[in-house]
């Protein structure tokens, strides 16, 4: 009781000197608390991003064959083309090995057949039986093929080499830009508790502000095969990430990381351990050092399902910053967990449901929370390698003990709910560009070459944060266009 009182004695005292200066300081502060999360779901938002794209890029592009049964096919069993219709719906429904015997079926009985040997090649190599695949490629450049088949096969029989490779490496690339309508998470209502007294925001620097800002992400990703026949790998990553504000510049982000890891395959599941270590900087001032540890297990229960979950542990070290000199009072640890599953519908239509928990053991326990959430994430890949891609994430932080700077006498402990809606466009860039853009010449093709298999993407973004205390609810819009370029070698 007296630890308490005494509490409340100097929150009031440290309230007056806040209220005196504008309370610029807890603005700092919670410009800080919502950089941080940002940065923290960067990754994870990456790693969906590419996902989806090289998925696109691989789609196959059939028709889904709807109408055809395999009672069709059992009365009639030498109709090639009923059998190659059959085909692709086995393919669309997302039953690769089915398609393959069927394929298999149909060369046997017309083995001159290209279309359907490029559709057996590229049913081998989803199913990662490569050598098979580099077979039924190489029959198929002794044909009479079209020159954009033949550099398909080219194309294939390049990537069948590079993941023959026990080491493989890739760097990916990202340029864009985004705005947002309230780039330094001011409180939405222009109100501030502080001390237990509602304040107007008369500050313009902590009113809403919008700003545009750039961006750049630069990883560089290495696989080392192992040589087991199960397909065990190690892996490392160096991601590097920046933001840079044209008008808030102390909000300028910056983010390294580096993840090493390995995969462990079974029969149905990967067991994936990781490590990794990251620094962040606000205003190109380091303000925060993050060391990580994440077990994660997928098991594919069938062709079409998957389940898999992660547990993860951080140990946070904050440092003060010239915006804000109490970011050592976050410093401690962090829990996680999650689980969640993939459904795919067909080969282009993929819904994902996440439910995550944890907690945060801060210096402070007015700064430690206890988190749970869920999310819904919907992507369709449309032919050509574009796709759409929308989510919604719930989420809900309840903190452990009420901060009297904040809420004076009162022993009201914070509690935050915030809903993230995102909705992305993507295709190639290759997709835009007309064939002679930049005319015939080997210079031209060079250039179109590079271009093509960039990638560009559009994104939408809403974020309703509410909370019982009036400083942390706030509210933004954000509009992003990324431009993405991968390298594989």
């Amino acid at each position: 009781m007296i630890k308490r009182s005494w509490q409340r004695w100097t929150a009031g005292v440290a309230g007056l000197a806040i209220v005196t200066l504008g309370a610029t300081g807890a603005s700092a502060q919670q410009s800080v608390d919502v950089r941080t999360n940002e940065a923290r779901q960067l990754s994870d938002d990456y790693a969906r991003l590419t996902d989806i794209i090289d998925r696109s890029n691989l789609l196959m592009r059939t028709d889904d064959g709807g109408d055809i049964t395999f009672a069709d096919i059992l009365t009639n069993p030498d109709d090639v083309v009923l059998n190659f219709r059959w085909a692709k719906a086995q393919l669309a429904r997302g039953d690769v090995r089915g398609a393959s015997a069927t394929l298999e079926r149909i060369l046997v009985l017309e083995p001159d057949l290209a279309v359907v040997r490029l559709y057996y090649a590229i049913v081998l190599y989803r199913l990662d039986s490569l050598d098979e695949a580099r077979t039924q490629f190489e029959e198929l450049q002794k044909m009479n093929v079209t020159p954009s088949v033949a550099a398909e096969i080219s194309s294939y029989l390049a990537a069948i080499e590079r993941r023959r490779k026990r080491l493989s490496q890739s760097i990916t690339l990202t340029l864009g830009s985004q705005i947002d309508s309230n780039r330094n998470a001011a409180p939405s209502d222009k109100q501030r508790l502080v001390t237990g007294t509602l304040n107007n925001i008369t500050a313009t620097q902590d009113l809403p502000q919008n700003d545009i800002s750039y961006l750049g992400v630069l990883r560089y990703d290495l696989n080392y095969d192992l040589g087991y026949q199960e397909g065990h790998e190690v892996f490392a990553s160096v991601t590097g990430y920046m933001s840079d504000q044209v008008q808030l510049d102390s909000l300028d982000l910056g983010s390294f990381s580096t993840d090493i890891g390995a995969r462990i395959r079974g029969g149905y599941w990967v067991l994936t351990p990781t490590v990794g270590q990251t620094v962040q900087s606000l205003s190109r001032e380091k303000y925060l050092t993050a060391r990580t540890g994440r077990l994660r297990m997928d098991w594919n229960v069938r062709p079409f399902f998957n389940l898999n979950g992660d547990v993860s542990y951080s140990d946070e070290r904050y440092q003060n910053t010239t915006e804000s000199s109490a970011l050592r009072l976050h410093s401690g640890q962090r829990y996680g967990a999650r689980v969640g599953g993939n459904y795919s519908w067909s080969p282009a239509n993929r819904t994902t449901v996440n439910l995550t928990g944890g907690k945060k053991n801060a210096a402070r326990n007015y700064y430690s929370y206890d988190n749970m959430g869920t999310e819904v994430i919907h992507a369709y890949l449309f032919g050509g390698g574009s796709y759409i891609s929308g989510s919604v994430r719930y989420n809900v932080d309840q903190y452990r003990e009420a901060d009297y700077l904040v809420t004076g006498n009162s022993p009201q402990r914070r509690m935050d709910r915030s809903i993230r809606t995102r909705l992305t466009y993507g295709a190639p860039l290759g997709a835009l560009l007309p064939d002679n853009l930049f005319g015939d010449s080997e210079t031209a093709n060079q250039i179109v070459d590079f271009l093509a298999p960039i990638s560009w993407s559009i994104t939408g973004e809403y974020l309703d944060t509410n909370s019982n205390i009036p400083n942390y609810e706030y509210h933004n819009a954000r509009a992003q266009v990324f431009l993405t370029r991968r390298w594989e070698f």
